[in-house]
């Protein structure tokens, strides 16, 4: 668990978002921090991926013949 200070707008923010969904701000929180963690995990990867690009991409028509896709 952890603690977190929150601005009072910020605070009257939330509370006026959990009574809207009924729903415990509690989790309104845990939904906001993972949300995050996902996109900037996801950034992270693209970027990654930018900066070391693989040897090989595969065309379209190779994708979809490994699909069983091609005409």
């Amino acid at each position: 668990m952890k603690t977190i200070n929150l601005s009072p707008g910020l605070k009257q923010r939330l509370w006026a978002v959990s009574q809207k969904l009924g729903r415990p701000e509690t989790d309104l929180i845990q939904e906001a921090v993972l949300n995050f963690l996902e996109e900037f995990e996801d950034t992270q990867d693209a970027q990654q991926r930018l900066e070391n690009p693989p040897e090989h991409y595969l065309t379209l028509a190779e994708v979809e013949q490994e699909l069983g896709l091609a005409d």
